[in-house]
């Protein structure tokens, strides 16, 4: 079995290393296509999960790659020595586990030159995370696979940045510069959502609803000043 193809652009965002490290590595496909392709000379793949852990060792061992993979029941970044990986992967979690990983794991990711996340859930924050422990998000692709749309991003150590906005901070400042054609699609489908949402709690009185209506306006102007980066006749670029 191969890796899909959200893993293949999670592995394409990961730059040639000494040694990587995939945090919730899984059966192991992302460490030996990287191993295989020649992008990282040494992998170390982790795993809560015993079981998961377990299929990766036996793939590991049927591509005979264990001089070059080294598997680790590891809960986050608990098994990683400090200076250890030049790059972490995290990929399929979600944003507040994510965020949690590499908060208590702080100590064990010094030394790391790139962080590459595909997080499933709550990205702003992923991204608003990563500034916080002063990470600048130098890449981000977007990739719909399954009827469901992924957001890949790659940071790296940089305490000197131009401060971002919160549109950026919603839909990625790199997907919006490159005019991504996924993120583009996602917009139109996510206005109509909102939109639809927003008609159908018109009218409503209620707290909740109105504190609802507010944020839907919000979003929805988000949304639209997104949607505007594409569409504007002068090629602006956001500040």
């Amino acid at each position: 079995m191969g890796l899909s193809f959200r893993m293949q652009q999670v592995a394409a965002m990961v730059e040639p290393c000494r040694t990587a490290a995939d945090v919730g590595c899984d059966h192991g496909y992302v460490a030996m296509e990287l191993v295989e392709k020649g992008i990282v000379r040494q992998m170390i793949a982790m795993d809560v999960r015993k079981g998961p852990l377990a299929r990766a060792e036996e793939n590991v061992r049927q591509r005979q790659l264990q001089a070059r993979i080294a598997c680790r029941l590891s809960d986050g970044l608990e098994a990683l020595s400090p200076g250890e990986a030049d790059s972490i992967i995290i990929a399929g979690l979600g944003g507040p586990l994510m965020i949690h990983i590499l908060e208590r794991g702080s100590n064990h990711r010094l030394g790391t030159e790139a962080l590459v996340l595909q997080p499933q859930s709550d990205i702003p924050a992923v991204r608003r995370y990563l500034h916080r422990i002063d990470y600048e998000i130098v890449k981000e692709s977007m990739v719909f696979e399954d009827e469901k749309y992924y957001v890949i991003m790659k940071g790296k150590p940089q305490t000197d940045r131009l401060a971002w906005n919160a549109v950026e901070y919603q839909y990625g400042r790199d997907l919006l510069r490159q005019r991504s054609p996924i993120l583009y699609q996602y917009l139109k489908k996510e206005y109509q959502q909102l939109a639809g949402l927003h008609t159908r709690l018109e009218g409503m009185e209620t707290a909740k609803a109105l504190q609802r209506l507010r944020e839907l306006d919000q979003q929805l102007s988000w949304n639209q000043e997104a949607q505007n980066y594409y569409e504007a006749e002068n090629n602006y670029t956001m500040a």
